[in-house]
C-alpha cells in the first residue's frame, strides 16, 4: 500500500518503505497530510485518577465545552493525549475548528478528492527515533519558521506536550523588512556579529534569540515541574531554511547539561517532511489521532445501504420459495421502518430546535468574550512593545551579559545550575568540584573587577565531591 505525504509544492510517496519526491499531483494510494500547529487550539488540563479509562473522552470533552471557552455553535475535530500519573489523568487536547479544516485543506481536495489521515506538526518528531536510530530519551524539538513556531517534548521517545514560540516573522517586524528578506538575512549573515556592518541590527537579531531561549529554557523547567522529567537530554533545533551561526547558543545549553545540535537525518528531502512521511506511513490506521474530516466513504458492501441491499436480494431469493410468507413479513418490516423514521424524523426535529436555543443564548455571552478576548490582546501587544523598546534602549543586551559569565565560569571551572536575570539584577547558581571550590571565590572577585555592584555569594549544599553556592550581583 502506498503512502503520499502531500506538500503545497510536491509529494512525498513512501512504496516499500522507500520515499521518493514526485511533482504535486494525483497519485494512488492512502492520502496523508500535517496540519501546522498554529490552526490549533491546545488546551492541557488534569482529571481525577478516579475515572475509568473508557469515560476519559466523555469527561474530557466536558470540561473543554464547560472550562475551556470553546463555542457551542461550532463544529470541532478534537484529538486527545492521556498520560497517566499516580494521582491524576493529564490532558493534552488538540482542537481545531471544522471550517478551519475546510479553509486549509480546499486545494488539495481539488486534487485528492480525500485525506484519509491528518496528523499534528508536533507529533512528527516521534518517527526521529526510528529513522537515525538514536536511543529514546527526553528530548525537545524546536520548530522554528516565518509562519510556525513551536517545542514540542517528548519523554522517552513519545510525545508529551507541546508550547508555541515567538515566530521569525515577528524578528521581521521589529527589523521593518520582509520575511523573505529576513530569510536571506539569516541564511548569509545570520548570528555572526562580524558579518554586520549595522550594529543596530544584529543587536536586534540577538535580542531576538536570546529571549527566545530564554522562553525554551523557562519550557525545560516547566517539564521538570508539570510532568515530573527527570531533565532534558538534547533540544534539536529544526528550520525550513538556514539559520547561520546557531550554533553559538551549544555552549549556553551545555552549562546546563543538554545537548544542543540541528535537526538533521540521512535525507536528501527536507528533514522535517522526510519525518512526517515516515510517521503518517506508520500511524494512519490510528483513528484516535486523525484530525482528518476528508474521509472517503466506504466500499459499497461495508457500507450500510450496501449491507441492505445485499441482505434484501438475500431476502428475495428466499422470497421465490415461499412468497406468501415472506410477502406478509416483508410488508410488517416496511411498516416498521416507516415508524422509525417518523421517530427519527421528530428527533432531528427537536435536535435542531435545541441548537437554535442554545445559539440564540449564547450569541450574546461570545460576543462579550470576543470584546474581551481582543481587549486584552491590545493591552498585551502594547505592553510587549513598550517592554521590548524599553530594553533595547537602556539594557545591555542579555546574551553579551550571559556571553560575560560563560568565559568566566569556563576559565574558572565551574558549572552553571541556574540563571535567571530581573532587571539590573542577576542571580545565578554555580557548582565546583570540592577541590577546586576556592575557584568561586575567583569568580566573584573577576565580577567586581568588571564593575558589577554589590557582589555576594552564600553556600546552598555541600557534599564529599561537590560545592553549590548562590551568587548575586548588580549591573
Amino acid at each position: 500500500m502506498k503512502v503520499i505525504y502531500i506538500k503545497d509544492e510536491y509529494i512525498l510517496v513512501n512504496e516499500n518503505d522507500r520515499i521518493i519526491k514526485k511533482d504535486y499531483g494525483y497519485e494512488k494510494g492512502v492520502v496523508t497530510a500535517a496540519l501546522k500547529y498554529r490552526y490549533i487550539i491546545n488546551i492541557g488540563f488534569k482529571l481525577p485518577k478516579n475515572i475509568e479509562k473508557e469515560m476519559l473522552e466523555i469527561e474530557a470533552e466536558k470540561y473543554l465545552f464547560t472550562q475551556g471557552s470553546l463555542d457551542y455553535t461550532k463544529e470541532y475535530k478534537i484529538v486527545y493525549k492521556f498520560k497517566e500519573y499516580e494521582d491524576y489523568w493529564n490532558v493534552e487536547a488538540f482542537v481545531v475548528d471544522i471550517e478551519t479544516l475546510k479553509n486549509v485543506f480546499q486545494n488539495h481536495l481539488k486534487t485528492f478528492k480525500y485525506i484519509d489521515f491528518i496528523t499534528a506538526a508536533p507529533f512528527v518528531f516521534e518517527s526521529f527515533y526510528e529513522i537515525t536510530g538514536v536511543l529514546p530519551q527526553n528530548d525537545m524539538f524546536m520548530y522554528l519558521s516565518d509562519d510556525e513556531a513551536f517545542v514540542s517534548c517528548f519523554e522517552d521517545g513519545k510525545f508529551l506536550f507541546v508550547k508555541s514560540i515567538t515566530k521569525l516573522s515577528t524578528l521581521a517586524k521589529h527589523l521593518g523588512i520582509d520575511n523573505e528578506e529576513l530569510k536571506k538575512l539569516l541564511s548569509t549573515k545570520g548570528l555572526n556579529q562580524d558579518a554586520y556592518e549595522d550594529a543596530e541590527t544584529f543587536q536586534v537579531i540577538e535580542s531576538f534569540f536570546s529571549e527566545l531561549f530564554m522562553k525554551v529554557s523557562h519550557l525545560v523547567n516547566y517539564s521538570t515541574g508539570n510532568y515530573r522529567l527527570n531533565g532534558i537530554n538534547h533540544i534539536y533545533f529544526y528550520s525550513p531554511f538556514e539559520i547561520s551561526g546557531i550554533e553559538k547558543y551549544t555552549d549556553f545549553w551545555q552549562l546546563s547539561g543538554i545537548k544542543f545540535k540541528r535537526y538533521s537525518i540521512n535525507t536528501e528531502y527536507d528533514p522535517f517532511d522526510y519525518t512526517a512521511a515516515v510517521y503518517n506511513s506508520k500511524n494512519y490506521p490510528k483513528e484516535e489521532e486523525n484530525f482528518s474530516i476528508f474521509i472517503r466513504p466506504l466500499p459499497f458492501y461495508k457500507k450500510r445501504t450496501g449491507q441492505i441491499a445485499i441482505f434484501s436480494l438475500f431476502i428475495a431469493l428466499v422470497l421465490a420459495a415461499d412468497i406468501g410468507y415472506k410477502y406478509f413479513t416483508a410488508k410488517e418490516q416496511e411498516k416498521t421502518i416507516e415508524v422509525l423514521q417518523e421517530k427519527i424524523l421528530r428527533q432531528q426535529k427537536l435536535s435542531n430546535l435545541l441548537r437554535k436555543a442554545v445559539k440564540k443564548y449564547t450569541q450574546k455571552i461570545n460576543t462579550l468574550q470576543s470584546e474581551i478576548i481582543n481587549t486584552q490582546k491590545q493591552i498585551e501587544k502594547i505592553s510587549d512593545e513598550v517592554t521590548y523598546l524599553y530594553n533595547l534602549e537602556t539594557k545591555k543586551p542579555f546574551c553579551r551579559l550571559l556571553s560575560e559569565n560563560t568565559d568566566l565560569l569556563l576559565k574558572y571551572n565551574l558549572k552553571l545550575l541556574e540563571f535567571n536575570k530581573n532587571g539590573d539584577h542577576v542571580k545565578m547558581k554555580v557548582m565546583s568540584n570540592i577541590g577546586n571550590s576556592s575557584n568561586i571565590a575567583k569568580f566573584l572577585k573577576a565580577l567586581v573587577q568588571k564593575g558589577y555592584k554589590n557582589v555576594f555569594s552564600k553556600k546552598i549544599m555541600s557534599s564529599e565531591s561537590v560545592y553549590i553556592s548562590e551568587v548575586d550581583y548588580d549591573e
